[in-house]
């Protein structure tokens, strides 16, 4: 058990210095009074859930290795990824006197990533099925 948890600890502090990574090149205003609609975080988190939809569609199709799903998906996307910085962001909005804004900004995240998710999982599906295909194809030519 204790080799799973080092994996999901790894896989979270490479997502983190990846969130952090883009931070820095999509700055954002992150002030208490944030008026500004902060794409880094909306981006992480759009990402990581395509990225997460990716591998689990994958894995449905091909079952990969044990310790793919604790260092890519529970670590990796859950260190990326960020939902409490999105309702930190969105409170600074309301404080700031934009609750419209924030509402907007958190519904259109979580729904913009569970659409994010769903393409991921459809794509990592397609492509996990797609060498099988050719396999299957090639295996009946042979015969």
């Amino acid at each position: 058990m204790w080799h799973i948890a080092l994996l999901v600890a790894a896989g979270g502090a490479l997502g983190a210095i990846l969130r952090f990574s883009l931070t820095v090149l999509v700055p954002t205003v992150t002030t208490p009074t944030l008026v500004e609609l902060p794409w880094a975080t909306f981006w992480v988190n759009l990402l990581g859930c395509l990225a997460l939809g990716a591998l689990n569609g994958v894995l449905e199709v091909r079952p990969g290795r044990p310790w793919m799903r604790p260092l890519l998906g529970t670590g990796l996307c859950g260190g990326f990824t960020t939902f409490s910085a999105v309702v930190l962001e969105g409170s600074a909005m309301i404080g700031a006197g934009f609750p419209i804004l924030a509402l907007i900004y958190g519904a259109e995240t979580v729904l913009l990533c569970l659409g994010a998710l769903v393409v991921g999982l459809l794509v990592g599906r397609r492509l996990a099925e797609r060498p099988r295909a050719r396999r299957v194809a090639g295996e009946e030519g042979a015969a």
